[in-house]
């Protein structure tokens, strides 16, 4: 019986631990390129709440349920310049300095 209750208690385990690693795969995420445009050195932002961003050439937002906020300052200060709640590119270059992920 103590044998059973072990494995059950692994099971549920690692379920747990695939449930929380498929949630994050299915993050919404910003990825920036360098540029010029969609070209070169590309960074991803998909943790939730506020990342500084540094690649400014183009982006692409891929939306999966959490929407985002951009600002032109740092630190996610100021007034959101854009709001994202849907897929979005462009290959050209923008002045956001921050992304605010909410989940």
């Amino acid at each position: 019986m103590a044998a059973a209750n072990k494995i059950s208690s692994i099971l549920i385990m690692a379920l747990v631990f695939v449930a929380l690693v498929t949630e994050t795969a299915n993050a919404s995420s910003l990825t920036v390129w360098s540029g010029p445009g969609c070209n070169n050195r590309a960074e991803r932002y998909s943790k939730c709440g506020c990342s500084a961003i540094k690649q400014h050439g183009g982006y692409e937002f891929v939306y999966n349920g959490q929407t985002a906020a951009l600002y032109n300052q740092g630190g996610c200060s100021g007034v959101a310049h854009t709001r994202f709640n849907a897929g979005a590119r462009a290959c050209s270059p923008f002045g956001w300095k921050s992304i605010f992920i909410q989940c």
